[in-house]
């Protein structure tokens, strides 16, 4: 696995690489990872929020920075074209189950709409070979049933969050057939369905990680809304990992690679909620836990990625066991009480992650 982790290290040195919503959690070790490779990247998203990863690790300092929205056509063509970037690498969404319920027109104009933006500029670039877009393990129609989802089974969703991606999806396959495949056959344009990613840095306090250690910080029990439920875990960077191995191999050979891509861990990874509290709960004593209050939206029990199709086929693998995860999680959040700067610690780990590649 080792010669696979080299081939991203060796190809992204000084390519350029624009990468949307590079001020989101995943956005800024995403931003890490490539600055410590060497490529020429920029990013173009929301101003970061207060509190994030991004603005704790100085990410402007580490890429270039251009504040827009999705939806701001005129300036989005313009960073794109004075960039001329080779890869594109899509983060930038709405992204809360929560939030997409509550502002479901902000969802869909974002997830839907401003990735229609961003393929209707890039369909007439000359320049741009490789186009991931980021999608969810949410997109499947799941029957709730403990089955992992390949590919090519169906898709389907009952909230805006997932419904939103869904179309996106459906629009990324309308451009990659109608115009990249037909006019652009050089560009690759790849959907990478990714899982719950778990990392140090993150800020989101509806998501598991943050209220967890929240909890720890404060001294009161964490509320956890579905301790039985299953999800797939994996660590941030076996998933950024794989989204930089589809991005090379679509600048490579696009008609090989240009496709639907499942992104997420081996069956070790697919844990119930009270797994990850209890694995994180060993590591500090007198941590509890209460029953939450559940989101309007309903939430499936179970869900799970089959993962085979990237395995046989993409130069790329999940390194990074559940446990070991964990275990980096509560390391980022002890340096980061003993005063240590985030971005040595995502660098330290970023290091130990590529193992001296």
């Amino acid at each position: 696995m080792k010669d696979a982790m080299l081939n991203n290290l060796k190809f992204y040195k000084g390519k350029r690489v624009l990468i949307t919503g590079h001020t989101g959690f995943k956005g800024a070790w995403l931003t890490a990872v490539l600055n410590y490779m060497g490529a020429d990247i920029l990013g173009y998203a929301l101003a970061p929020e207060p509190g994030s990863l991004y603005e704790k690790i100085r990410g402007n300092d580490l890429i270039r920075n251009v504040t827009g929205d999705l939806l701001d056509v005129r300036l989005l063509e313009k960073t794109i074209q004075e960039f001329r970037p080779e890869i594109v690498i899509h983060l930038a969404a709405f992204g809360f189950m929560k939030e997409c319920f509550n502002d479901p027109v902000k969802a869909y104009g974002t997830n839907l709409l401003g990735s229609t933006n961003l393929l209707e500029i890039l369909r007439r670039c000359g320049f741009v070979k490789s186009i991931v877009m980021v999608s969810t393990d949410k997109v499947y129609d799941n029957k709730d049933d403990g089955a992992l989802y390949k590919e090519t089974d169906a898709l389907g969703g009952e909230d805006a969050y997932s419904c939103s991606k869904i179309c996106m999806e459906f629009m990324v396959r309308d451009y990659r057939k109608s115009y990249f495949q037909a006019n652009n056959p050089m560009t690759g344009v790849a959907v990478v369905r990714a899982s719950n990613v778990l990392a140090g840095g993150d800020h989101i306090q509806t998501r598991l990680i943050p209220s967890i250690l929240k909890a720890v910080a404060e001294g009161t029990a964490v509320e956890l809304r579905n301790p039985s439920q299953t999800r797939p875990w994996q660590a941030v960077l076996d998933a950024l990992n794989g989204y930089l191995a589809v991005a090379r191999l679509l600048y490579e050979n696009p008609a090989l690679y240009s496709g639907e891509w499942n992104i997420g861990p081996t069956k070790d990874g697919i844990r119930a909620v009270s797994w990850v509290f209890e694995k994180i709960s060993s590591f500090f004593r007198g941590l509890d836990y209460k029953d939450g209050d559940r989101f309007e939206v309903s939430e499936s029990e179970t869900l799970g990625l089959d993962i085979g199709k990237s395995l046989e086929y993409l130069d790329w693998e999940p390194v990074l066991s559940c446990e070991k995860v964990v275990e980096q999680v509560v390391e980022f959040f002890k340096s980061q009480r003993a005063g240590e700067w985030e971005r040595q610690i995502c660098f330290r780990q970023i290091s130990e992650f590529y193992g001296g590649c």
